[in-house]
């Protein structure tokens, strides 16, 4: 369905409309456009727009990210009749987002309707809609109603990804709108808490007919009278500015009632070339490119998809909020961020942009108190951080055994600040980063348990990052990386950044040393956990249409058997390979990759990865496809309702630059490659960051080299 040119995807038709709303979206990583139209028939929880940040309470303690007015919304009358054509373009140098179809009546009248939009990555406040309209075979009148529609609603969707919620509600209400010459405004704030104002303003311009206020309750708007001339072409712009007010976060005023009208007097294509400008600077720093035998330029286009979507979906400027599953392109997850962002999604931002990894690293840090909260609503010391978090660190699941058995998540964001730390050279987050560490091997001190019998430490009642084999005992992954977490925490009061009592340390190096993890050593094998050898093999198989057992299979059921949604000890032997042997990392590929699914879009990258460090070229490229396309090709079928899988992204990214490039930091803190192209690869060249340098990495048919470049 997709057709891929260097810098732009295309397509034809409309045969999935859901899907294609996901792979067209929009975003500045303040705010964020799922591509539907209200001319298309899109309902009210459908047209979805969403501002980083934007939560506010559906009931006691949970949120959700508030659907906003819509500004793209418009309405054309043209009587009834069908699309004769019908192509979408994404060009990702700009963000512009262009649609051209042709519109046939029932009497045979056709009118070509071209639609463009983008929101700037310029000014973060800045979005714009141009509409053009050509009566390819006739002369006459078209009614264009134009404005901000505030009656849009949210479609929660529960934690359980098994079920579909069908009721709607609403989460804003609009407290006054007004239309002027050439402009309408509308302001709104969420009903439950007050917490989020917004105000938006579109300024409406056309080169042709009249206009008149054709406002309805909550819908500020024009009504624009068009005279069609045979062959001519009449032209609509819309700019738009998107302010908004978030009360408990210390970057913005308190209240909503400075929120006034802010028109835009600049056109479309200043506006477009000023974020034209802004996304070559981004794209400076982040594009890879790959050249391949045959000059296709399918993989350097989907690459540069994925690429697009984590740079549009990055807050770059704001440390008060982080990066939701699905980013700004759907409210799957009620827009919540996961380990995803530390562990999938911060590297990227790493080594293209270190101030962007920076604020996220302050996210994290900043909600420590939050997390001390968490644990002592766990009844436990330290500081445990959440599975799902929206509005600073309290906890979002609403799972049991998701919510409080998914602990790997408190060592994850430790391991993550620590990556930073090594990677960016900052100190002057290292007190805070200690403090980290501290808060969190305290938490892990409360929640090991001790068998004096033999006198080990067990970790219980936990889930690793693979949730098929429900909940166990000492999770290898988990284990190990709260091991790491406890190391950090140990050197850092060495190092006399934060204090510890004498019996505090005791106990994290007790545990060190005597927490227990399920080992084979006839296999060199680590084993996932205390239950895993009991389990029988899997008598199911994966649907063959890509989608995840879980919709054929009860979770139960799935937990019973050896089989994997994502192979956590796989990530692992990537993320800490010092931990293994050769031996062991070959045992881990060979046991546990033949049981995984990957039910989970954090699972093909991540295999990618693995292969290419451990020499498996086929396998490598096996899996840098499926992640490649996952999103650009529908392969778990739910990119439509569920929208772009962000940390699939990372991952992809994560395949290309540590597994076929092999980059690395030495023993020295140095930069260093190890390459492993693909065959069909003749060249492969990024630019990264490492301690504040700016590096360029070429590799080809020779090897690779990396050179270091001005900033």
């Amino acid at each position: 369905m997709i057709q891929y040119e260097p810098w732009r995807i295309r397509c034809e038709g409309r045969e999935d409309p859901k899907f294609l709303e996901s792979i067209f979206s929009q975003s500045n990583g303040y705010l964020g456009s799922r591509c539907t139209f209200f001319m298309d028939g899109a309902k009210a929880y459908e047209r979805c727009n969403y501002l980083a940040g934007g939560f506010d309470y559906i009931s006691p303690g949970v949120t959700d990210m508030v659907n906003l007015p819509d500004l793209f919304h418009f309405q054309l009358s043209l009587g009834t009749g069908e699309y004769q054509s019908f192509t979408q373009t994404l060009d990702m140098r700009n963000g512009l987002f262009e649609r051209k179809s042709v519109w046939k009546d029932k009497e045979g009248r056709e009118t070509q309707i071209d639609i463009s939009r983008f929101i700037s990555m310029d000014n973060k406040h800045v979005s714009a809609l141009s509409l053009e309209l050509t009566a390819l075979n006739y002369s006459g009148n078209a009614a264009v109603f134009m404005g901000i529609d505030g009656k849009t609603v949210n479609l929660p969707v529960d934690d359980d990804q098994t079920k579909e919620n069908l009721d709607t509600v609403s989460l804003l209400s609009v407290s006054e709108t007004e239309t002027g010459e050439g402009y309408c405004f509308l302001k709104a704030g969420s009903k439950a808490s007050s917490r989020l104002h917004v105000a938006m303003t579109a300024r409406i311009f056309q080169n042709q007919g009249t206009a008149k206020d054709a406002s309805t309750p909550d819908c500020p708007a024009k009504e624009l009278n068009i005279p069609l001339l045979e062959g001519e072409k009449v032209r609509i712009e819309k700019i738009l500015y998107t302010e908004a007010v978030l009360v408990d976060s210390e970057t913005f005023p308190q209240g909503g009632q400075d929120l006034r009208p802010h028109v835009i007097n600049r056109s479309f294509a200043e506006l477009l070339k000023d974020s034209e400008g802004a996304w070559k600077s981004r794209w400076d720093q982040a594009d890879i490119e790959i050249t391949q035998k045959g000059n296709d330029s399918t993989i350097q286009s989907a690459l540069r998809y994925n690429l697009f979507q984590l740079i549009q979906n990055c807050p770059f400027e704001d440390a008060t909020v982080s990066i939701g599953a699905r980013g700004l392109t759907h409210g799957r997850y009620k827009g919540c961020c996961f380990w995803d962002t530390d562990i999938f999604l911060l590297p990227f931002y790493l080594y293209t942009d270190p101030q962007a990894a920076r604020n996220l690293i302050l996210f994290r840090l900043n909600t420590l108190p939050d997390a001390k909260k968490n644990a002592k609503a766990l009844n436990l010391p330290g500081a445990r951080y959440p599975w799902m978090c929206a509005i600073g660190g309290i906890e979002q699941c609403q799972s049991w055994d998701i919510g409080r058995c998914e602990i790997h998540i408190t060592a994850d964001v430790a391991y993550a600040v620590d990556n930073y730390l090594k990677v960016s050279g900052d100190e002057t987050l290292d007190s805070q980063s200690a403090q980290l560490y501290v808060e969190t091997a305290r938490y892990w001190a409360g929640r090991f348990s001790y068998d004096q019998r033999k006198d080990v430490y067990n970790l219980l009642f936990v889930k690793g990052p693979d949730e098929y084999c429900g909940v166990s005992g000492n999770n290898a992954y988990t284990v190990l990386l709260a091991r790491h977490n406890l190391r950090l925490a140990l050197q850092a009061v060495q190092r006399k950044k934060a204090a510890a009592k004498a019996s505090e340390m005791k106990t994290w190096r007790d545990i060190i040393e005597k927490s227990r993890i399920e080992y084979d050593s006839d296999r060199d094998l680590y084993i996932q956990d205390d239950n895993f050898l009991r389990l029988e093999a899997f008598p199911g198989q994966k649907a063959g249409d890509g989608s995840a057992a879980y919709h054929q299979y009860d979770f139960d059921w799935l937990q019973r058997y050896q089989v994997l949604k994502q192979a956590d000890l796989v990530l692992l032997m990537v993320l800490k390979p010092e931990l293994f042997t050769d031996r062991e990392q070959k045992a881990i590929w060979d046991f546990y990759e033949p049981l995984t699914l990957h039910d989970s879009s954090l699972s093909f990258g991540i295999h990618a990865w693995a292969a290419a460090y451990l020499g498996l070229e086929q396998k490598a490229c096996e899996y840098f496809d499926k992640s490649l396309f996952l999103d650009l090709e529908n392969r778990m079928k739910n990119t439509g309702r569920e929208g772009i899988h962000l940390a699939a992204a990372g991952a992809t990214w994560q395949s290309v630059v540590f597994g076929f490039a092999g980059l690395a930091l030495g023993t020295d803190g140095k930069p260093e490659l190890s390459p492993k192209l693909p065959k069909d690869w003749e060249r492969l060249s990024f630019h990264f960051y490492i301690k504040g340098k700016r590096y360029l990495a070429v590799i080809d048919g020779e090897g690779g080299k990396i050179e270091a470049e001005e900033d």
